[in-house]
């Protein structure tokens, strides 16, 4: 039987290519505005979405959530960058796609979390490349794709650890449900419109 972070990464390699490919941010036009504007997006729908995940996890895994939310870091880096506040409707538009994630059931939750924790192997190299761009130091202004630093590797590696241990096979189909929806979800939230050629 396949295990769950095989068919994880198996059957959503589609979805994490559309969402890398349709957020390009390592395309050189990527101005120090549009980056304020993705990490804005990007807090728009962590925030309700670590809120959601906490609620539907039980009480023995609370911690290990927590040690894992990642609000925080992009309200220290939008205020390093001298960002406005979000508006109410980019919030509350953030939320409704991250209500839209199916947490019910720890195949769902780890599913998600799939997902997000992810994000951060990619963002070993963004972070540091955001960096360079826009004159970026000490993690201050990138420490959303940059938030575990040397502890990337071990931090994934224990997250792996714990949906192994977790998840019962026979939520391993909802597991992967809820990894698509939440690609889907960021694909159709995060790319900023940008402007036509004609």
């Amino acid at each position: 039987m396949t295990d769950l972070l095989s068919r994880l990464k198996t059957e959503t390699a589609d979805c994490h290519h559309a969402l890398e490919r349709d957020m390009d941010i390592m395309r050189p036009t990527m101005s120090r505005s549009d980056y304020v504007d993705l990490l804005t997006r990007f807090r728009a729908f962590v925030a309700p979405w670590e809120a959601a995940l906490r609620a539907a996890l039980p009480a023995d895994l609370q911690a290990f959530a927590r040690a894992r939310e990642k609000t925080a870091l992009l309200d220290a880096d939008l205020a390093h960058l001298g960002a406005p506040q979000p508006s109410d409707g980019l919030a509350r538009d953030g939320a409704a796609h991250a209500d839209g994630m199916p947490l019910s059931g720890l195949g769902a939750c780890f599913g998600t979390m799939y997902v997000m924790e992810g994000s951060t192997l990619g963002g070993r190299f963004i972070g540091p490349a955001m960096a360079q761009r826009f004159d970026l130091r000490d993690r201050q202004g990138y420490a959303y794709f940059d938030p575990y630093g040397e502890r990337t590797g071990s931090m994934w590696n224990a997250f792996k650890a714990e949906a192994a241990a977790r998840v019962p096979a026979d939520e391993y189909d909802a597991a992967v449900a809820a990894a698509r929806a939440t690609f889907d979800a960021l694909q159709h939230w995060l790319p900023a419109p940008r402007p036509t050629v004609a």
